[in-house]
């Protein structure tokens, strides 16, 4: 996460090795997008939390912005466990991406590194 960046919510960067995949938010509507998103190119911290159906919500505050796919949500699940264990929120880094207007969500995610 840039040190630059103003965030209001300290906790544990998701995926702890850095993001390196931008991942698509499903659900995403453009006018739910905080003011600071529209604003930073270098993108922007969201909460990634666990929902009751299985799939990874992407929070800004008390505002849902979507969800992230089934098959990352797995991915990611452990780390979000582990958050939650550490009482932190588990916080990502969000662009936006697109013309104003029709622009879409992702938050950078990577795959966890393959053991021996």
């Amino acid at each position: 996460m840039d040190p630059s960046s103003s965030t209001r919510m300290p906790g544990r960067l998701v995926p702890a090795g850095g993001g390196h995949v931008p991942v698509r938010v499903r659900g995403f509507v453009e006018d739910a997008a905080p003011a600071r998103a529209h604003r930073s190119e270098r993108g922007f911290a969201v909460v990634l939390a666990r929902s009751e159906h299985d799939v990874v919500k992407v929070v800004d505050g008390s505002t849902v912005l979507g969800y992230l796919p089934e098959g990352w949500s797995q991915v990611v699940d452990f780390e979000l466990w582990s958050a939650e264990q550490a009482g932190e929120p588990a916080v990502a880094r969000a662009v936006l991406e697109g013309a104003r207007g029709e622009r879409d969500l992702f938050v950078m995610l990577s795959w966890p590194r393959r053991r021996a």
